[in-house]
């Protein structure tokens, strides 16, 4: 199960990536500066700057001030400017003798979005400001050129005194006055009114839940399919049970286990003399299907509660002929390891034991 949420969870990671690059987006509105001229009674929208926004757009874009805005600015990045596009609005203006003037004039102030990429987020934010602090000198400069014209056509109407009149004059006069303060408070002022940053590329934080829960369910069941096959194909007797289904419930004499059982021998010993006779000149002889450290002092143990002489032969893969010679006072008892002999070694031993014309007493389970 581990090995498959472990799985599950090295193919998302290659999925997973850095951000690619990063982009910083603000967008600032144009305040509108030439409003304040309808309290003379001056139609603000008649007053264009120079440049226009339009032409002031143009010049931004110009490498001259491009360079200008990443001065002292390290690293690669892209910076780029954009315009909202202008919006009218028809307005109607009556008189006391029900004239009617239609003019246009902007729905709503220009607005400037900055957008600026670069790898990482460092030099975005302080070129963003660069770019803006030109916008507004630029517009500051060209909010001033525009009003100073209109300013010097009033300055040529007022000189014309023999084609005005007297209430014209000061009508005139208050609209020189406010032009004069209006070129004087110009600031180009911009208000920021949005910011979006974006890291670009898909990233990855962590692996789902239901993945880890797929890799666990996928590791599980392939878990249970390799234990099933290596319990069929076990080839090695790994409890009585198992020794039991081979050699038949008769023939199963016991389990000697020193650490759980001390007292295992006397078992054995016991369950040998209800499978055979044992005399005094009975020797039983043991055979180990696998050569184990502790055999020969269990047969030694087992010959002290029998009364009989008990002899350790060799192992299957070392026996000799003599050693297997017919006596039917030498049964031959089979020592079989636990975890260890296999059991086409326990059927080789059982049937070479019997063949040979031996009287087989039974197999022992011997845990290490």
């Amino acid at each position: 199960m581990l090995v498959g949420a472990g799985l599950m969870f090295f193919q998302e990671s290659d999925l997973q990536t850095e951000p690619r690059y990063y982009t910083l987006t603000r967008t600032y509105e144009a305040l509108n500066e030439m409003a304040p001229l309808a309290l003379v009674d001056l139609n603000p929208a008649l007053f264009e700057p120079i440049p226009s926004e339009t032409s002031q757009l143009a010049v931004l874009r110009s490498q001259k001030y491009l360079d200008k805005a990443l001065t002292n600015i390290k690293g690669d990045l892209d910076i780029r400017v954009d315009k909202s596009e202008t919006r009218f609005a028809l307005t109607t203006e009556g008189d006391i003798s029900e004239a009617r003037r239609f003019s246009f004039s902007p729905a709503t102030n220009a607005s400037f979005t900055f957008t600026c990429t670069e790898q990482d987020e460092v030099n975005c934010a302080s070129a963003i400001e660069n770019y803006l602090q030109l916008l507004i000198t630029l517009r500051a400069e060209s909010i001033k050129t525009g009003l100073s014209r209109s300013l010097e056509l009033v300055d040529q109407l007022l000189n014309q005194s023999a084609k005005i009149t007297e209430s014209q004059r000061d009508r005139l006069t208050l609209q020189k006055i406010a032009l004069q303060e209006s070129v004087e408070l110009a600031s180009g002022e911009m208000q920021l009114i949005a910011e979006d940053k974006y890291f670009g590329g898909e990233q990855i934080t962590t692996v789902g839940r239901k993945t880890y829960l797929f890799g666990l369910l996928v590791g599980l069941i392939i878990g249970c399919l390799i234990l099933l096959q290596l319990v069929i194909s076990d080839n090695v007797i790994r409890d009585s049970k198992k020794l039991v289904s081979l050699v038949g419930f008769p023939k199963f004499l016991g389990n000697i286990d020193k650490k759980r059982n001390p007292n295992s021998i006397q078992h054995i010993a016991t369950a040998i003399r209800g499978a055979t006779t044992i005399t005094g000149t009975t020797t039983l002889r043991v055979l180990p299907v696998d050569s184990h450290a502790n055999n020969e002092v269990f047969v030694g143990e087992l010959a002290g509660v029998l009364g009989c002489k008990a002899t350790l032969i060799n192992s299957v893969a070392d026996i000799s002929a003599a050693e297997l010679s017919p006596n039917l006072d030498s049964p031959i008892l089979i020592f079989v390891n636990q975890h260890k002999t296999k059991i086409s070694d326990l059927e080789s031993a059982w049937t070479l034991a019997e063949k040979s014309g031996n009287t087989v007493v039974g197999a022992v389970l011997v845990s290490n």
